[in-house]
């Protein structure tokens, strides 16, 4: 009797000192705790975008870069391959920074059947609105706003609006920016009067508020 008794204190000595001294654990909790750790990434055991999006790995023999498929709440929403890239904080304001890949039918100089990829930004139909030229990447401002290079353009119509200048506040529904030089490295996409300009986010109004003088 005696044995048996210091046998069960032994045995409890050893799962106190696996779950630590305190009184509210028990190696019941323990284990739920970690199921319950397991369950939530069975869960969600794709790449989270926020809003409901998510990129599902393609099923290809190797897949290290994780090629995705973009879905919301569970459905396809496009048949671009995409990956998430440093850069992507997911979707805001309708918008989502990924790299966006095109497949390659030579196998030699792409052995894993996609090109190098190429900086996009995607709307939550998963359209591709603006890509990236060479190593110049789009950044998204907010609303329908977005930056490449020197110049500021419309992601509903991808035109060109504003030429980009160092004097600029980016607040939550605008976009002040003092135009004040039309020196020839600004965009030649664009040209506009020089002064002070407002921007709806939103609506990509463009509103003149000051002349330079």
């Amino acid at each position: 009797m005696a044995k048996q008794k210091n046998k069960d204190l032994e045995t409890l000595g050893i799962i106190s000192a696996f779950i630590g001294n305190s009184s509210s654990y028990s190696i019941f909790g323990l284990g739920s705790s970690m199921l319950g750790q397991l369950t939530e990434q069975e869960k969600y055991p794709y790449e989270r975008l926020g809003n409901g999006f998510e990129l599902r790995p393609l099923e290809m023999e190797n897949n290290r870069h994780k090629y995705s498929l973009l879905y919301k709440d569970g459905q396809l929403v496009s048949n671009h391959v995409f990956r998430k890239g440093g850069l992507c904080s997911g979707f805001k304001d309708g918008y989502c920074e990924l790299i966006h890949y095109t497949p390659q039918k030579d196998k030699k100089k792409h052995p894993e059947g996609f090109d190098f990829g190429n900086h996009v930004l995607v709307n939550e139909l998963g359209e591709i609105k603006m890509r990236s030229k060479g190593l110049d990447h789009p950044y998204h401002l907010g609303g329908n706003i977005a930056r490449l290079k020197d110049t500021y353009y419309n992601l509903l119509t991808g035109e060109a609006i504003m030429p980009n200048s160092s004097e600029t506040i980016n607040t939550k529904n605008f976009l002040i920016i003092e135009h004040r030089y039309d020196f020839d490295c600004y965009s030649k996409e664009v040209k506009v009067p020089l002064g002070v300009y407002k921007i709806d986010k939103k609506t990509c109004a463009i509103e003149k508020i000051d002349d330079i003088k």
